[in-house]
């Protein structure tokens, strides 16, 4: 009896997971194309846009807040699916191959950043926000590997030239790791000081407090 207790119980348990990441995924969709449609992410990027013109292409949003949500709530899967689905929502509104692939590279960059701030939730007990780090970190680290392979296929540059880059790439992707990781972190607090009822008991963020 007990076994079977726990299998449904951890099937309930993965079905919450599940709905929970689709949710916060089409969250993040739906950030995504306010922000873009809105012009918010032009006029939030304008300051590097006009630092760095020829990386304007390279724009901040609030897409991976809710993304670093359902890795905070309900586990790195959790997290990597909401990535996924933001990802293939952007991808179809690519209107050619560099949109495609700039929209799998934003997944990516998702992606890597939950795999550190996952590391950030369930493994500090102390200094949770200097561990968060690990995040943008593991995000710049991904992006500028990436870079130096997608850039040169893609765009046909040389690849000195993308080497030269990778300073401001990798700037970048702190810059907006941050972001999602620390505004994530405010967001998810918020949630468990308001509604810790409607968490999962093993939530990471749950797991340092």
């Amino acid at each position: 009896m007990r076994g079977a207790h726990g299998r449904r119980g951890r099937k309930a348990q993965a079905t919450l997971a599940l709905a929970g990441a689709t949710m916060l995924g089409a969250l993040s969709v739906a950030v995504d194309y306010s922000m873009e449609f809105s012009g918010l992410k032009d006029l939030m990027s304008s300051p590097w846009a006009m630092a760095f013109p020829f990386l304007n292409f390279l724009k901040f949003d609030f897409d991976g807040v809710p993304i670093f949500c359902a890795t905070a709530f309900f586990g790195l899967t959790a997290g990597l699916l909401a990535s996924i689905i933001m990802g293939l929502a952007i991808a179809i509104r690519a209107p050619g191959l560099v949109e495609l692939v700039g929209a799998a590279m934003k997944a990516l960059a998702e992606a890597s950043t939950m795999v550190g701030a996952y590391l950030a939730l369930v493994k500090a007990k102390r200094a949770r926000g200097l561990w968060l780090l690990l995040g943008p970190l593991a995000r710049a680290a991904v992006m500028c590997l990436a870079n130096l392979f997608v850039v040169p296929a893609l765009f046909q540059q040389p690849l000195a030239f993308v080497v030269g880059l990778v300073p401001l790439i990798a700037l970048f992707n702190i810059i907006q790791g941050s972001i999602t990781t620390y505004l994530g972190m405010a967001v998810a607090f918020a949630v468990v000081k308001r509604a810790p009822h409607l968490l999962p008991e093993d939530a990471p963020i749950l797991r340092g407090a």
